[in-house]
């Protein structure tokens, strides 16, 4: 047990027999002080009760007489001093010391408005400057028709000194005793702390009691593990089909996971051939699709295809790949003004160049943000269709649906969202570029984890936060806290298949080669440089090829031997920026 921690231990242990102290301190004055009310109350009726002949003998005719009955009664040195009163509160008499505060009248009226009507006695515990102090009443006569009252006045400036003494020995007790309990205490931890580590030393070199069995098989399950992730790194390091299948079944425990994301995996066309299936030019495809062959579920996607509608079963699901059939497509329908401003308006045109920090202006418009919050609406809901428990786990996917994982919250608060951005997050000067960059904020927020490709991309998010929105930041977990909910935002790099399922079905590499060549008409050692992309502003394609053009003008013996053949999927054609021709 370290200090700290036995320190800490220790101030808790203390403040806890303080305030038991404390307690008890006042649990036992206030008892002692019944009892002493209690006790003062019967003396004073006992003392009346012995001088009754004397008083009732001498009672409104000689008061010299009466008094001098009261002043029997006062030789007890705690005793004040005595009145006599009439019925009508008139004094008749009253020893010397007797406290002017406590007029007969005032001290009747009391009586009579807190006392029953049948008692013959009643006392209270007033305060005078000189200290607080006991009074009692006592009926002369009948208590319906009683001939006056005896007031007596008990000073307990000796309860006052009892409970001080009280006081000072409950400190010292305390004292005392937190010493000892601290001492024992410490002794007791430090002795059960050496042997509990002996018997944990003990259980992992195999000689395991029953109370240390489920940690021993939780450590040698954990070190089987390492020893396996060993292994695989040893053959390579590379994630198969197989351990992705067998790492999700163990850490999802066979839950269904729903993938939201605007590309289908597998579009179908309507072709002169009947329909065709086409895997589409799409990183984010290539990227998501082995983990949905593994773990199975669904993949909600905006149906594009011209035969999509024809393919897919009542529900617009559709299950894919052809032929293996892991997981299915949920196809989410959208009218020609729906894509217009969701996809191309506010989502490429807007989003795309302002993340990127291209050399082209983003363009904001009402009516495709309108758009755009409508289709993510069309999703969210449809998500929320498709799964099978109220604690899913939604993967939501890139920057078309910032606002639908704080949708998908509103309707499944337990759900695990995790939300991957895979376009850069810029800086918050430039996200403030955005009219609706809150709503876009907020709507990311809904997820539980938010992942970015880079660190710096998550810094750039958890600052924009900061900038635009009501919330707390816990930069040391890098997570932001909006009430109950707590976002993560966390950095994953992302990749690919390796090696690519599809790889086996083409041909060799030496083969490829000489059918490239002989179809580019090349030589056998002619040098090839190859470029795949898709068409888009920002994949540097332009660049790629003033390069070669600089290669070629400043190694010209490169010339007649070096080729470069850049492919390039036509993409967001609709965009007037992807049909400009290039300036290279």
């Amino acid at each position: 047990m370290t200090m700290r921690r036995a320190a800490r231990f220790l101030s808790v242990l203390l403040v806890g027999l303080a305030l038991l102290a404390v307690a008890g301190y006042f649990l036992l004055a206030h008892t002692t002080r019944d009892w002493f009310d209690a006790d003062l109350a019967l003396r004073s009726r006992l003392a009346v009760s012995s001088a009754r002949q004397s008083l009732e003998n001498h009672w409104g005719a000689a008061p010299a007489q009466l008094t001098n009955s009261l002043a029997d009664i006062t030789r007890d040195e705690r005793i004040m001093g005595a009145a006599a009163c009439s019925p009508s509160g008139e004094l008749l008499a009253a020893t010397d010391s007797y406290p002017s505060e406590f007029s007969c009248r005032s001290v009747l009226e009391r009586m009579r408005a807190d006392a029953p009507h049948d008692e013959l006695s009643w006392s209270m515990t007033p305060e005078l400057p000189s200290g607080r102090v006991h009074l009692s009443v006592t009926l002369i006569g009948e208590a319906a028709h009683p001939r006056g009252a005896v007031v007596l006045v008990h000073d307990l400036s000796y309860l006052t000194r009892r409970e001080e003494t009280t006081r000072n020995i409950l400190l010292i007790a305390f004292f005392v005793l937190s010493v000892c309990a601290s001492l024992v205490t410490l002794i007791a931890a430090r002795l059960s702390w050496k042997n509990w580590t002996l018997e944990l030393r003990r259980a992992l070199t195999g000689g395991a009691t029953a109370e240390f069995q489920p940690l021993v098989r939780d450590v040698r399950a954990l070190a089987e593990h390492l020893a396996s992730e060993r292994e695989q790194e040893a053959r390579g390091g590379r994630w198969s089909p197989e351990r992705l299948r067998s790492t999700l079944t163990q850490y999802l425990q066979g839950e269904r996971v729903v993938i939201l994301a605007n590309r289908e995996p597998y579009i179908h066309e309507r072709t002169d051939e009947g329909i065709k299936v086409r895997h589409p030019a799409s990183g984010l495809v290539t990227a998501l699709e082995p983990v949905m062959r593994a773990c199975s579920g669904v993949w909600v996607a905006h149906g594009s295809g011209s035969a999509d509608r024809d393919t897919v079963d009542q529900h617009d699901r559709v299950l894919v790949p052809p032929g293996e059939e892991s997981y299915s497509v949920r196809r989410v329908w959208l009218e020609e003004d729906e894509e217009k401003g969701y996809y191309y308006g506010f989502a490429n045109e807007g989003l795309w160049p302002l993340c990127h920090v291209a050399h082209t202006r983003p363009h904001f418009r009402a009516e495709d943000y309108e758009h755009y919050v409508a289709v993510n609406r069309k999703f969210a809901n449809a998500v929320c269709e498709e799964v099978d428990s109220d604690d899913p786990i939604v993967l939501v996917q890139d920057y078309h649906f910032a606002m639908a994982p704080k949708m998908i919250r509103e309707r499944l608060p337990r759900a695990t969202i995790i939300t991957f951005w895979h376009i850069p997050w810029p800086n918050a000067e430039r996200i403030g570029i955005c009219p609706w960059r809150n709503e876009l904020i907020s709507g990311l927020l809904g997820s539980s984890i938010l992942g970015f490709h880079t660190q710096q991309h998550c810094n750039n998010f958890i600052d924009s936060v900061d900038a635009f929105m009501e919330s707390r930041i816990d930069r040391e977990s890098h997570a932001v806290v909006q009430g109950p909910r707590r976002t993560v935002v966390r950095p994953y790099p992302i990749s690919i298949e390796w090696p690519v399922h599809w790889l086996s079905k083409v041909p060799s590499v030496a083969e490829s080669r000489t059918l490239v060549r002989k179809e580019l008409g090349l030589a056998d050692d002619a040098l090839l440089g190859v470029g795949i992309d898709r068409l888009d502003y920002t994949k540097g394609i332009e660049e790629r090829l003033a390069a070669v053009d600089q290669l070629l003008a400043r190694h010209p013996e490169f010339r007649g031997k070096f080729t470069f053949v850049q492919l390039a999927a036509p993409s967001r054609t609709k965009i007037p920026r992807y049909s400009e021709p290039m300036s290279g």
